[in-house]
């Protein structure tokens, strides 16, 4: 949007708020008995309604840790993904390199940041209308339209069909409703940034009714500029639409049948530099480093400054996904229990163009995966109704899924003298051997990986007394995993002298022929989880738990020559918790306190002595232990506040075998991280914010919506590299609007990132081990007004 038609939309706010809100204009303030009056007593915070455990129930009487959210908290204008989430969930941690590369942590758990393999499932489960998805770059869309958000910390594999170690994340949409209502927003803001959404559900008879949402984002001004060029990086365009058909012909019988597809195009997602080493930890200089290669290449490269959003990058590059899929949820009241059915059938498609080298030489103009998937689930449970002496949750669960993948690696024409270097020393020309070698070179990767997953599993609620509460679950699971990896070497027919000069000796060095090979691992676990609870009082209830998880183990298909089979993961989490609601309910106060020990954590690592090449290995035992605290008050009818905090103690307790980084290069080959911090986990981290509404009379109200979040520093590198330590950061996001309390309207101004705070989502060393570091950047300050009518 141009600066002058963002100022002109300003200025319309001003005046529809004037027009709407100020008493001595438009129509003036009601005086009389109808008018809105403010209660000298604060009323009481709203009972939030869960299905943690497969039952609706207050969240305050279920005695696990866990955040929930409301779909107008998490719906951020101009955003889409689960970044708003994390920021209100402290111990929640998403990052990501690219949408297919997204890395979800709870508690510091569930996968190292960084990179995504097909042979690895991660810890956290999402789940959206209780159907599983196994990667999580089908989370990326738009969160409009949202009943709930839960976040569930640690194991939930007794309740959930896919077993989880780390946790879940569960969301709900609205369903479609037999009362005729439509709502519609539109986001305009900085960045040349436009955001529709809309839903509306209509009965069609008395027992059916539908309901369409539809998203469209867009943001025409990408946040980096690519020199010397001048081109913008990271603009946006997200769409998507979901239909829903409702049949209840009776109170005992519901069936919701659901179709969603979602379209994700960005150029990106490439690094800005953040630093380069030119020595090692012992000060001697780093052979070989980034500067020693662009001085022999005759190239400058751009000074190292982040902070100016700028990237060198010289080939085109772009992130497109296309995800769609069905979920169809049968529920049967039987009068005693409930018998739900959910099928669950998803795809998607990812193509990604990536500059893998990050300036402007023609080292790596593309390196990447281009992937498809696609994952067909089926769940069924029964659920006891009401209270009963003995409450009970029973499922059974089948998963599979396909996961095909096309890894390729182009060689430019710069790539011999940046790799190997110069024919004699201190000259600016590669060998003939290697410049024959690699110039066009394509190494042309294909792996498949297939996953069948049996599950039966099971809770028991014992109400020993009216007070004491003991939950007792088992979880059986059996998995299967098979795939195979082939990589074929491609590119210019060689000459014989070019052969007598060693180029093709050099070709099968960088990318050999490898024939098709085959890994699998099939496993079977019983897992468990004791809950006992104690109600203190109506309310405060005391709960400890003990709890175990389980993940399958990983395969690992490329071309690293890592073992190809990774052992399985094993958790034990024990908790203990207090929830309150104090004053009337006008305060709820919870805390958690976690000790969880993983045996054969599985981590990704990344091999950057050629092309950057991830591959899966179990690292030893990992341990997080911590406290968490979430408050919720209502000092004033028109004053809510929120605060959540997280204290998360994550380390390596046994990794005696890491791969060195690079400040370690020729020095030693192999380090031991044991005692060290977990990679991607932010020891501190809070956030806080509320709303406060000032009433205008006539059913209208100002209101002002704030939330701070922050997050101490934080190694990026799984290697724990001295070098890829993001830097403490908070975010601050603002809403200052107008609306009707009824609901029909509003209007309001938004800034995310209100104080445009630099920040580092993640880092990444560059490849062949040069020394140099790139970061994904955070979002700067976006900022708009948006508009909401309901009907």
């Amino acid at each position: 949007m141009k600066r002058n038609t963002f100022q002109r939309a300003v200025a319309g706010l001003a005046l529809v708020m004037l027009l709407f809100g100020a008493p001595g204009f438009a129509q003036p303030a009601d005086t009389g008995p109808d008018s809105m009056q403010v209660p000298s007593q604060p009323s009481a915070l709203d009972e939030v309604i869960v299905t943690a455990r497969r039952r609706a129930e207050t969240a305050q009487n279920v005695p696990i840790s866990l955040t929930a959210l409301t779909g107008s908290q998490v719906s951020a204008p101009a955003s889409v993904g689960l970044t708003h989430v994390s920021e209100l969930v402290p111990s929640l941690q998403v990052t990501a390199t690219n949408p297919r590369q997204t890395n979800i942590n709870i508690r510091g758990l569930g996968a190292t940041p960084g990179f995504t393999t097909l042979g690895l499932e991660n810890g956290v489960g999402v789940y959206i209308d209780q159907v599983y998805y196994s990667r999580s770059v089908q989370s990326v869309f738009d969160l409009y339209d949202i009943a709930s958000v839960e976040v569930l910390r640690g194991p939930q594999g007794t309740l959930f069909g896919k077993n989880t170690t780390a946790g879940a994340i569960s969301i709900t949409t609205d369903e479609p409703g037999f009362t005729p209502e439509m709502q519609a927003e539109l986001s305009v803001g900085n960045y040349e940034s436009i955001q529709a959404r809309a839903t509306g559900t209509v009965p069609l008879t008395d027992t059916v009714a539908i309901r369409l949402t539809a998203t469209d984002t867009r943001r025409h001004r990408g946040f980096e500029t690519i020199e010397p060029s001048g081109n913008r990086a990271n603009d946006l365009s997200a769409s998507s639409v979901r239909g829903q058909i409702l049949f209840q012909p009776n109170d005992t019988f519901k069936l919701r049948a659901i179709g969603d597809y979602s379209a994700l195009r960005q150029d990106c997602c490439t690094g800005a530099a953040t630093m380069v080493r030119t020595t090692r930890v012992d000060g001697s200089p780093l052979p070989n480093n980034f500067y020693d290669r662009v001085a022999r290449a005759g190239y400058t490269p751009l000074s190292i400054n982040p902070r100016s959003r700028k990237l060198e990058t010289n080939t085109p590059f772009s992130s497109k996904i296309n995800t769609f899929g069905f979920t169809g949820i049968a529920d049967l009241d039987l009068g005693f229990a409930t018998l739900t059915s959910v099928t669950g059938w998803r795809k998607f498609h990812y193509t990604p163009q990536t500059d893998a080298d990050l300036i402007g030489l023609d080292i790596l103009p593309n390196a990447g995966i281009d992937e498809k998937m696609r994952q067909f689930s089926q769940e069924i449970r029964l659920a006891s109704n009401g209270r009963n002496s003995i409450d009970y949750v029973f499922g059974i669960y089948y998963y599979s899924q396909r996961i095909d993948d096309r890894i390729f690696v182009h060689y430019g024409p710069d790539a011999a003298l940046w790799i190997l270097g110069p024919a004699t020393p201190g000259g600016n020309s590669p060998t003939i051997g290697g410049q024959a070698a690699l110039d066009g070179l394509f190494a042309d990767g294909t792996a498949r990986a297939k996953a069948r997953s049996y599950a039966g599993f099971g809770e028991l609620t014992w109400h020993v007394m009216p007070a004491l509460n003991l939950s007792v679950g088992l979880r059986y699971t059996d998995e299967k995993k098979d795939g195979y990896f082939q990589q074929v070497q491609r590119g210019p027919v060689l000459a014989p002298d070019e052969i007598a000069f060693g180029a093709q000796a050099i070709r099968n060095a960088f990318t050999p022929n490898i024939p098709r090979y085959f890994a699998s691992t099939s496993e079977d676990n019983l897992s468990g989880r004791g809950i006992l609870s104690y109600q203190v009082t109506p309310d405060i209830l005391a709960y400890v738990s003990y709890s175990q998880g389980f993940k399958s183990g990983g395969l690992n298909l490329n071309a690293t020559g890592a073992p190809p089979v990774v052992a399985p993961e094993k958790m034990q989490d024990i908790e203990a918790g207090v929830k309150t609601a104090l004053f009337g309910r006008r305060l709820v106060l919870n805390f958690a306190a976690f000790n969880e020990r993983i045996e054969n954590y599985q981590s990704q690592q990344f091999d950057t002595s050629v092309a950057s090449t991830v591959y899966i290995a179990n690292v030893g035992t990992v341990r997080s232990r911590g406290l968490e605290i979430d408050a919720t008050a209502r000092p004033l009818n028109t004053l809510d506040l929120f605060a959540s905090g997280a204290y998360v103690d994550a380390i390596y307790k046994t990794f005696t075998n890491a791969p060195c980084p690079v400040e370690y290069l020729g020095l030693q080959q192999v380090c031991d991280l044991s005692g060290r911090g977990l990679p991607g986990v932010s020891k501190y981290s809070f956030s806080l914010g509320g709303e406060y509404r000032l009433p205008l009379g006539g059913e209208r109200q100002a209101y002002l919506n704030m939330s701070y979040s922050h997050r101490s520093s934080f190694n990026a590198a799984y290697n724990l590299a001295l070098d890829s330590v993001a830097p403490a950061y908070g975010v601050t996001n603002v809403r200052l609007g107008l609306r009707r309390t009824q609901g029909q309207w509003d209007i309001a101004f938004y800034a995310n990132n209100l104080f445009d705070t630099f920040y580092l989502s993640t880092l990444l060393p560059s490849a062949f081990n040069t020394g140099q570091t790139t970061a994904i950047l955070g979002n700067p300050r976006t900022y708009g007004l948006n508009f909401k009518i309901s009907l």
